[in-house]
């Protein structure tokens, strides 16, 4: 869950050919993508709409607005929000969990830190029940304390205990998502999704678009040969396409973005303390951009999300389909392995690009772990998509 959640409920069908003839595990998110490129949704005019133009948000509604952040922050109403960037990893540093991964990491060398907080920090490694009645939204600091974490929350984690530590990273908006890019040297980044249990490292020359941390920039994971040293924890799909930020202002924008998801009413927002009222989304807008200044390439990245978004969301689902359908080809965890490997080292090596190259005992290991993922934890753990 990141600040930017569609709303739209239009699900794209996919299609899957039901067929032990690994050629004909046929795909259809590239027709997906150019279906939604050739017939693009009818966008209302913008400039015709009262509820789309921008207005001034008086200082009542400000005021209310920098109220409901530090609520959400627990802080009081006499704190104020001149130092937003220094209170969110303040409140980050004071949740229990922080707590006890930064005495886990404790004396752990510089070169395992980042995997460290991985492993600390990965939906695996959730043991605590919630109440039922807890907060759902994993994002916000007061439902963090009480409730499960989700994406943001997680990077939101990850970004201050790395900070903490010295080591320099992005953060990371994709499609519905988010999660954090690592420098782990000069030519090698670490791919960081604690909430999908992803972790690897890659070429830093494989990232399209990339202007280094400090920078914020549309990103695109291209095809990449993995070298001997690069490192491979997990099993789950990849995302390509993202925007990257410096970690302060990504961390900053994505929490003040899930604030204004939850006044809007969305959905994981309900059990959220947060009343609903969406005419403050305004003055949390401009308190962002008091804060951090408008960022074109994010609001290009916002335009055009929903499109991102559905893509992602049906090559999901196609990937679900056909990892079930050569389970239930394969019941055997011995004939599993080669079919997997034949249908995700070919026709579906886009989702898995780690996979590339390696060798037939590297990729008969990694087969073998999505067997017993999928076996214990089941189909959603195992490729968890946004």
């Amino acid at each position: 869950m990141s600040s930017i959640n569609s709303e739209k409920s239009l699900r794209i069908n996919v299609k899957f050919m039901n067929s032990e003839d690994p050629k004909k595990f046929e795909t259809n998110t590239n027709q997906t993508e150019q279906s939604l490129e050739a017939e693009p949704a009818e966008v209302e005019d913008l400039d015709s709409t009262e509820e789309n133009i921008e207005r001034e948000v008086t200082s009542e509604e400000l005021a209310k607005a920098e109220d409901i952040v530090l609520d959400t922050l627990e802080l009081g109403p006499n704190e104020t929000l001149d130092d937003f960037k220094e209170k969110l990893f303040d409140a980050v540093k004071k949740l229990p969990r922080y707590q006890e991964i930064i005495q886990e990491i404790e004396g752990v060398e510089t070169d395992d830190l980042a995997h460290e907080i991985f492993n600390n920090l990965k939906r695996e490694a959730d043991t605590e029940e919630y109440p039922e009645d807890a907060p759902k939204d994993g994002v916000l600091v007061k439902s963090m304390r009480e409730g499960k974490l989700e994406c943001a929350g997680r990077s939101l984690l990850a970004s201050t205990l790395l900070r903490e530590k010295g080591i320099e990273h992005s953060v990371v908006t994709a499609p519905g998502h988010s999660f954090v890019l690592i420098e782990k040297s000069p030519d090698t980044l670490v791919y960081f999704d604690a909430n999908n249990n992803l972790y690897f490292t890659f070429p830093k020359e494989a990232l399209q678009g990339y202007k280094g941390a400090d920078n914020t920039a549309e990103c695109k994971l291209a095809d990449y040969t993995p070298r001997e040293t690069d490192e491979l924890d997990g099993v789950n799909t990849v995302f390509r396409n993202f925007v990257v930020s410096p970690s302060e202002e990504g961390v900053g924008r994505q929490y003040l973005g899930n604030v204004k998801a939850a006044l809007s009413g969305n959905e994981e927002f309900k059990t959220t303390q947060v009343e609903k009222d969406p005419d403050l989304e305004f003055a949390v807008d401009e308190i962002e951009n008091n804060i951090y200044g408008e960022s074109p390439v994010l609001e290009d990245f916002y335009s055009r999300v929903d499109g991102l978004v559905d893509i992602e969301e049906a090559k999901t689902v196609d990937d679900k389909n056909v990892l079930t359908e050569i389970m239930q080809t394969n019941p055997n965890r011995e004939d599993f392995i080669p079919a997997f490997i034949n249908i995700f080292s070919c026709q579906k090596q886009e989702r898995v690009p780690y996979l590339k190259g390696l060798s037939d005992e590297a990729k008969a290991e990694y087969a073998g772990k999505v067997w017993d993922k999928f076996s214990d934890k089941g189909l959603d753990q195992t490729i968890s998509g946004r």
